[in-house]
């Protein structure tokens, strides 16, 4: 089944107005998960900032480059 790009339009408009009447019984529940939201990028910085005296740490008996630990780690961090 192609699917049209006027479907595609339909799809989503359907999906906005579900959106919409998903926050009007939610209330005020939208407010706190964007907030939430905003807070992520502050609190993985204070995470970075945590753990990056011991990935250094880590890194200088093996030779890598602690950036390549650090991306390692976050992957690890990230995975399903």
């Amino acid at each position: 089944m192609k699917l049209t790009e006027q479907r595609l339009k339909q799809i989503i408009k359907e999906e906005i107005v579900a959106f919409q009447n998903h926050q009007i019984e939610e209330g005020d529940d939208g407010e706190e998960i964007m907030q939430a939201i905003t807070d992520v990028p502050e609190a993985a910085s204070a995470i970075a900032d945590k753990i990056k005296p011991e990935i250094e740490k880590l890194a200088e008996p093996s030779g890598l480059d602690p950036l390549v630990l650090a991306q390692a780690v976050a992957a690890l961090l990230t995975a399903d």
